[in-house]
């Protein structure tokens, strides 16, 4: 269980070296603490990538599912997939009145800088996400445990970090040096609040099993980063230029979370599990 020991001390560093270096650069930028502090964390993440992949013996980052041949495509191809998913999902809240269209006028810059701002932000996640979850947990916890365990391991995790959000809301009198570990602690605390958000809990994780058996299916990580992308453009983009009506009658189907993924989305993408799983069969029973 090397693997695993691993992967533990690579959370627990970049948790604990984000709540030590939070404070100074909040002393030095004077902004949020609290987004400091998950700016930090993942900062670290990044950078401390590479050496947990060294320390891993991974060699390569095609080892983790990076195929260099044909990425650009393979990008292009699952981002559209990604983006396309999910109108189902925006179609419903459109037409039921949930989401209605903004009264202001939309000109062309305007809606080519939200599409921009929402193309990147989606690759930054996808990679960022599916690099540490697909890439690095997937492919090392699988050798060293059953297939479908991992899968749900790390779905439970992916799932989970989502959650992460502190429920203390200090003032500048109150940060001191410690308190990133408090807001840390108050975070992982609020994981036990996780059923009062449990369809949008559910949602993602389903979505995190979808993206590990794309993984698998593909054995190229570009797919579940392409797809990864594609929903966040489009509920970014979707949320931009809509606004929420909280009196429909279908505003329940949508969780408080975000306001975009639950009930709605758990159908959906239990749907497409669903039919993965009859023609994974139907194939394998032809061979």
């Amino acid at each position: 269980m090397k693997q695993l020991a691993i992967i533990t001390g690579y959370f627990f560093t970049i948790c604990v070296l984000g709540c030590l270096i939070a404070y100074p650069i909040y002393l030095i930028i004077g902004s949020d603490f609290e987004r400091v502090v998950s700016r930090t964390i993942l900062f670290l993440a990044v950078l401390l990538f590479y050496p947990t992949c060294k320390c891993l013996k991974i060699k390569n980052i095609a080892s983790i599912g990076w195929k260099k041949s044909h990425a650009a495509h393979s990008l292009t191809k699952s981002w559209i997939l990604g983006f396309i998913m999910l109108m189902p999902i925006s179609m419903i809240y459109y037409s039921c009145g949930f989401r209605f269209l903004e009264s202001t006028s939309v000109t062309f810059f305007i809606f080519a800088s939200a599409l921009l701002s929402a193309i990147i932000s989606g690759l930054l996640i996808g990679i960022i996400e599916e690099s540490i979850f697909r890439g690095l947990f997937q492919s090392q916890l699988s050798q060293s445990m059953n297939l479908t365990l991992t899968i749900i391991i790390v779905s439970v995790i992916y799932s989970s970090v989502h959650f992460l959000e502190s429920s203390d809301n200090l003032n500048d009198l109150q940060i001191e040096w410690h308190s990133g570990f408090v807001l840390l602690a108050s975070a992982f605390a609020n994981l036990g609040n996780i059923y009062l958000f449990i369809d949008a809990w559910i949602a993602l994780f389903l979505a995190g099993i979808f993206l590990s058996l794309v993984r698998i299916q593909t054995n190229n990580l570009v797919w579940c980063i392409g797809i990864h992308a594609g929903w966040v453009a489009h509920i970014k983009l979707f949320k931009e230029f809509t606004d929420r009506n909280d009196t429909a009658s279908c505003a329940s189907l949508a969780s408080h979370y975000d306001n975009y993924v639950g009930e709605l989305s758990i159908l959906l993408i239990a749907t497409i599990l669903f039919i993965w799983m009859i023609v994974h069969m139907y194939n394998k029973s032809n061979h």
